[in-house]
């Protein structure tokens, strides 16, 4: 029978630590979410080893705000003799020292490749800087970083050449001097379609042009 996962506080000083983990953390940045959206989550412990598989670098900047003297963030609770008590999910026990770290690598690691759709995460941290830029901070990027981002994907729009020959107008020319042109319209569901289809286009060696 699979053992039920649940939220146990405790305390921070007392909760073992991974003997090896070699993710590296921006801790300014997982500071500024907590102080931004509070404390979901502090980590999640093996059962098994009674060690922390997940949540290291938040136990570190949580360690370093109790010693700041800063106020608890909202998630934490505070003991009578003013321990900080931090949410840890229980429930899961690893079947092996190897499988513990195993989930500690594939943790941090699925996410990263995962990847972003980078339009879609361009237009929604626009729309979070133009609201808040504090917000926005706590997001983990910042201006510039929106910058470089939007740069980039102007940059691989395909551009046209405005000495492109044009495709013939319609005219009064005779019949032997028209030129054959075969063409095809293809109806996109939006901008970010129509670039893609215009890159593969131009790359297979076919003029196109873009229309509105």
């Amino acid at each position: 029978m699979t053992a039920s996962r649940y939220i146990e506080h405790m305390a921070l000083a007392s909760i073992p630590r991974a003997p090896r983990n070699p993710k590296d953390h921006d801790l300014e940045g997982i500071r500024a979410a907590i102080e931004q959206f509070g404390l979901l989550i502090a980590g999640e412990l093996d059962d098994r080893t009674g060690r922390l598989v997940v949540g290291h670098g938040r136990l570190e900047v949580l360690e370093t705000m109790k010693a700041e003297r800063a106020g608890a963030p909202s998630g934490v609770q505070l003991a009578d003799d003013g321990e900080w008590m931090v949410p840890i999910l229980r429930g899961w026990e690893s079947r092996s020292d190897a499988d513990a770290e195993a989930y500690l690598i594939a943790n941090n690691h699925l996410s990263e490749k995962g990847g972003w759709h980078e339009q879609g995460l361009a237009d929604m941290l626009a729309s979070i800087a133009a609201i808040d830029a504090q917000l926005l901070a706590a997001t983990g990027y910042n201006t510039d970083d929106l910058a470089d981002l939007e740069e980039a994907l102007n940059a691989d729009r395909p551009t046209f050449d405005e000495d492109d020959e044009p495709l013939p107008e319609p005219g009064d020319a005779d019949e032997e001097d028209r030129p054959t042109v075969w063409g095809v319209v293809v109806t996109c569901e939006n901008e970010d379609q129509q670039v893609e289809l215009l890159q593969r286009m131009v790359k297979q060696g076919y003029k196109v042009r873009a229309l509105m």
